[in-house]
């Protein structure tokens, strides 16, 4: 081996890994415990994520927004929003194939979990909303956060809300008045939880039949193409470089004043 060879293969370094949207379909069922929810939320609550992650709460009102509107988005579109990005790119603190992998099984294994509660006969509330425990990861009132999160997924199909009935729309804006209550005290979460609960029960009570993550084309059970996705990422992700108003920074609270602007204009 010459000086070149050994000094080469010494010192360069190994080719990132190459992070992809995942296929759902191929992920089959995912067992989520409290304990894996804790794990999730701990993790959401250490430093090192994007100023925009989301924590536990507002994870929880954007996964049942897709599940329940439902929201026509690949995987490759409104998982990146859950650790603070937009367009396809995984944050650093995932950016490893052992953690952007574990990461993946608790986020799809509690998507799975919130379809299983609100199919459940009876209906169960997804854990949020049973407000048993405190959430770590949380940065103000989490009743306000769930419903962040609800308004930011439907943010993405606020068109939709003009085809739907009179108590779908009063669900949804039932849902958005709790998003601006960042300040209330903790002790009001039983109380805010049953109205989050309720409205949600509403819309689950018109949704589409569906298997658990059905056959909806909304990228939580189809195959995904990946090449569609990165696409479609990149054209994303170059809108909000040129257009400061849809900067991370700004994107939440955007997203709940337009669909409640959608909202009343539609009622």
């Amino acid at each position: 081996m010459t000086s070149k060879a050994r000094y080469t293969s010494r010192y360069v370094r190994a080719a990132p890994a190459v992070l992809l949207p995942p296929n759902l379909q191929s992920m089959g069922s995912l067992a989520f415990t409290p304990e894996s929810f804790a794990e999730l939320d701990a993790w959401l609550a250490e430093d090192g994520w994007p100023t925009e992650r989301m924590d536990a709460a507002m994870l929880e009102g954007y996964l049942v927004a897709l599940l329940v509107w439902p929201i026509e988005l690949s995987a490759g579109a409104w998982l990146p929003p859950i650790w603070g990005i937009r367009g396809w790119k995984v944050a650093a603190k995932i950016a490893t194939t052992e953690a952007y992998n574990r990461f993946l099984l608790l986020v799809i294994g509690f998507l799975q979990d919130l379809e299983h509660r609100l199919t459940a006969a009876p209906r169960r509330r997804p854990l949020v909303l049973e407000h048993d425990a405190p959430i770590l990861s949380a940065r103000y009132f989490a009743g306000s956060a769930w419903a962040t999160g609800f308004m930011v997924a439907l943010h993405e199909n606020s068109a939709g809300l003009g085809s739907r009935s009179t108590s779908a729309r009063s669900a949804v804006e039932a849902i958005a008045r709790f998003a601006s209550l960042r300040s209330t005290k903790s002790s009001a979460m039983a109380s805010v939880a049953t109205d989050l609960n309720a409205a949600v029960s509403m819309l689950m009570a018109e949704r589409p039949s569906r298997g658990a993550l059905g056959p909806l084309p909304i990228g939580l059970s189809g195959v995904e193409r990946v090449g569609q996705q990165r696409g479609a990422a990149v054209r994303k992700a170059d809108r909000t470089r040129h257009d400061p108003a849809r900067s991370p920074g700004k994107a939440n609270t955007q997203a709940v004043n337009g669909v409640a602007e959608g909202v009343s204009a539609a009622n």
